[in-house]
This record gives structure tokens, C-alpha cells and sequence, in this order.
């Protein structure tokens, strides 16, 4: 149902588009739709899980690797769509990077938003499941509206600000469910426990307390870097007359140039003493190629359809998450979901519905 309204209202916006726009039938569509949607749950599966592996590798190589393919992404997008050969590319790259400092100066501020936003998301995925983080993750939108309202000017419908109401409630429900939860399981530790086992059982719930705090916080973080550093993007691309991709690659590359800073300024002991792909597995790997090039497929949406199209993979992605967990081999994943965390999931898709067609 969702795709079916998504593609009805994709449609209906680009009426009048069809002659300048690129042609792509609905089939192909769709297909890009189910592709962006099976990489962006993929890689928040594989990222959520190569938190919990037993050789820990370090979130800021992952987010620094994860740049240096996006700036290899951009060069060739530079190539493609310039039809450039190896010589006429050098020149642009020098050209884009090198002749014009003052356009680096412009992406500084989004392109730091995005490495601490990256960053902090590894973080907050050691701390909570990948249902929770994709849940509250959801409040990036609060974040983009305040930004577009705040720094864009631009106004905002009515119909949004409800769908930011629908979205808080039903991340402050999915929330309470879980911290009931939590009491639930130290309450029934320490009722079936002696006195030093009860003590242990409430140690360990405080500590998974704690760590949803933590992650929380972090997704906190994370929304209001991806609101103002999305902000930030479409006031450039907009002002600008340069080309996605060269505007693409002077972003990655201060992006790469923050995250190796941070890398070498956090993990140099580390990095010396195991190397940079310490701890790096199919998994990982597998993680951070998805997360390099979903910005590719984000492209594609955006050329081929509109951004409701691309919206609407939130609200599936949390079912299939839902359902995913439920069903995995983990033990403690096997128990149904509350009365609570179902009406805060349900508000938050019924959220992004309202705000995707308002």
C-alpha cells in the first residue's frame, strides 16, 4: 500500500516533468525503490550487528574508509556525466578541488555535520538494537524541518507539524516500552534471585539503562547534524551552478579530511598498535560499501522519481525490522514486542505517511 501511494503521488508531483525529466518506466521504478530499500536495511542490519561481533574494529576507520569510496564515487560520477578520459578528469579534479578554495570553505560546516553525524552513529548502534535506532532515528526529521524553517525561511505546512507531533509521541512510546521492559526483566531477576544474585540483576539493568541513554543521546546528536548539514546542502546546491558530483566530491573530500583527522586523534594508539583494518570482516566490509554507495541509489530515486518515493522507505524499513527481529535466532529477540512499542511504531510509520504525501 505504501509504495503503491508513494508512486501515485511521485506521479501526480511530476506532471509536466516528463519532458525534460529522464524517462524510466514504472517497473524499473520499482525496482530502484526495492533495491534502495533492501540496501538501507541491509546496511542498518550488518551495522547494528558488526557492533556485537567479538573483534571490535574502529567506528572512525569505517566512517573514513566509507569517505575515501565516496570520493572515488564521485570521480567517476564526474566522468560519466562529463564524458571526461583521464586527462580532461585530472584537470577537473585539480580544478574543482585545488582552483577554488572558496567552494571548499562553503562545504566545510555540512561536510563536518556529516562526520560527526556518521561517527556518532557507529557509536549509538553499539548501544541499541537496530528496530530502536531506526525508530528514533526518525526524529532527523524534527531536525530537517526546524532547519528549513529556521535557516531556509521557508514555510512549512500545517500537515508537517502534525506528522512531527505523530512522530514524537510514537518515539516516546516506542521508548517507555523499552525502559518498561528493562524494570520488567530486573524486577522478575531479582524476585527469582538471592540477595547477591538480585544485586547483580539490578547492576546489569542499570547498566542497559545506561546504554540506551547513551544511544539515545547519540541519536540525539545525530538528528541535528543531519538537519543542519542537510539544510546547509540545498542552500549551496541551489546558489550554485556547479554540477552534483564535482559539489559531491569537494564534500567527501573535507569529509575525508575531518574524518582522518578525528581517526588519527582518537584511535592512533590502536591504529599503531593492530593497524587500520583491525577487526574487519565480511560483515564490516560489506557494511561499509553499502553505506558508500546508498548515496548512489539515492541519486537515482531522486532523478528518476521524487523524494516521496525515496521517503517512503522509512516506514517499510521499520516493518521489515520489526519483523526481522522478531523472527532472528536470538533468544531474547524471539519475545513479542509490547502493546506500547507497537502503537509507537505504528505512530511513527503513520508519521512519516502524513509527512511524505503532505
Amino acid at each position: 500500500v505504501f509504495v503503491l501511494h508513494a508512486c501515485t503521488v511521485s506521479r501526480r508531483r511530476m506532471t509536466g516533468q516528463s519532458k525534460l525529466a529522464p524517462k524510466l518506466g514504472d517497473l524499473s521504478k520499482g525496482g530502484v525503490f526495492v533495491v534502495y530499500l533492501s540496501v538501507q536495511l541491509a546496511g542498518l542490519l550488518l551495522a547494528s550487528a558488526s557492533q556485537r561481533q567479538e573483534t571490535r574494529y574502529l567506528n572512525s576507520t569505517a566512517v573514513t574508509l566509507s569517505e575515501v569510496i565516496k570520493v572515488v564515487v564521485s570521480v567517476i560520477g564526474i566522468a560519466a556525466t562529463e564524458r571526461l578520459m583521464l586527462g580532461g578528469l585530472l584537470r577537473v579534479v585539480y580544478q574543482t578541488l585545488l582552483k577554488e578554495p572558496q567552494q571548499l570553505l562553503k562545504v566545510a560546516v555540512p561536510a563536518l555535520l556529516y562526520t560527526i553525524q556518521n561517527n556518532v552513529i557507529y557509536a549509538s548502534l553499539a548501544h541499541l538494537d537496530a528496530v530502536t535506532f531506526q525508530i528514533t532515528y526518525q526524529l532527523k526529521l524534527v531536525a530537517s524541518l526546524l532547519a528549513t524553517r529556521l535557516l531556509l525561511k521557508k514555510p512549512v505546512a500545517y500537515t508537517k507539524w502534525l506528522s512531527v507531533v505523530l512522530l514524537t509521541l510514537g518515539v516516546v512510546s516506542v521508548q517507555l516500552s523499552l525502559r518498561e521492559e528493562d524494570e520488567g526483566s530486573a524486577g522478575a531477576g531479582t524476585a527469582e534471585a538471592g540477595d547477591s544474585s538480585a544485586k547483580d540483576a539490578a547492576a546489569e539493568g542499570a547498566a542497559r539503562s545506561r546504554s540506551r541513554l547513551i544511544g539515545i543521546l547519540g541519536v540525539l546528536v545525530a538528528c541535528g547534524c543531519s538537519g543542519l548539514a542537510g539544510a546547509g546542502m540545498e542552500l549551496l546546491l541551489k546558489n550554485s551552478s556547479q554540477s552534483l558530483p564535482r559539489r559531491n566530491l569537494q564534500v567527501s573530500t573535507v569529509s575525508l579530511l575531518f574524518a582522518s583527522a578525528h581517526m588519527l586523534a582518537a584511535d592512533w594508539p590502536r591504529l599503531k598498535a593492530a593497524g587500520f583494518f583491525q577487526g574487519y570482516s565480511k560483515l564490516v566490509w560489506a557494511m561499509v560499501g553499502l553505506d558508500s554507495t546508498g548515496g548512489v541509489l539515492v541519486s537515482l530515486l531522486l532523478k528518476y522519481t521524487s523524494s516521496t518515493l525515496k521517503n517512503f522507505a522509512a516506514p517499510l524499513g521499520i516493518i521489515l525490522n520489526c519483523l526481522l527481529s522478531r523472527y532472528r535466532g536470538r533468544s531474547d529477540n524471539r519475545k513479542p514486542p509490547s502493546k506500547k512499542f507497537i502503537r509507537g511504531a505504528l505512530l511513527v510509520v503513520l508519521a512519516l505517511g502524513t509527512y511524505t504525501t503532505a
